[in-house]
């Protein structure tokens, strides 16, 4: 069982992370795009799927900023997960400290590759329109999706342990190896 300071970090890492992450993460996606103009996103996907029945689709919390519309659905989906996963990241590292190897781009890959190459077309959310709408399996992305996915994935979990080893740091915690 974890301590008292242990569980504050596990906390304050976690929404430090999650808050930090997910700007990081949809920044990288501003620069490289994932996918081809006018094609779904799988969150969008998600959200028509799951949740139409209560009348909520991805342009449900849509608004405009700047002229801009921006999808509010889909950017609030993007945050919830990065918490999550960030959550799964610094809990990860208080049992299993190997988690954070490679500052957390090793755990950037195994996510791509688990979320964005098996899991997501499994559940029929990802069918390029530039693959005559096949299932996205990992092999069947283009070299555009792919990297910017990969790399999207890497910023995002370096940022997770950017934060972690930040509280850390605060806590007078070694950033390096096990923290218990």
């Amino acid at each position: 069982m974890p301590s008292k300071i242990n569980c504050k970090i596990i906390i304050w890492a976690t929404l430090l992370a999650g808050f930090m992450s997910s700007l990081v993460k949809w920044g990288s996606e501003v620069n490289m795009p994932p996918r081809v103009a006018g094609e779904i996103s799988p969150p969008g996907a998600h959200i028509d799927a799951w949740l139409g029945w209560a009348g909520i689709n991805q342009h449900s919390l849509d608004y405009i900023y700047q002229g801009n519309s921006v999808l509010g659905a889909v950017t609030l989906y993007h945050w919830l997960f990065s918490f999550a996963f960030a959550f799964v990241y610094v809990a990860g590292a208080y049992y299993w400290p190997k988690i954070r190897l490679g500052y957390g781009a090793v755990y950037g890959i195994v996510i791509t590759v688990a979320m964005h190459g098996f899991l997501i077309p499994a559940l029929g959310f990802r069918n390029p329109v530039y693959d005559e709408g096949k299932t996205g399996w990992l092999w069947n992305l283009n070299g555009y999706e792919l990297w910017s996915e990969i790399l999207g994935h890497i910023y995002w979990s370096v940022s997770i342990e950017v934060c972690l080893i930040a509280i850390l740091a605060y806590y007078a915690k070694p950033i390096k190896g096990s923290w218990r």
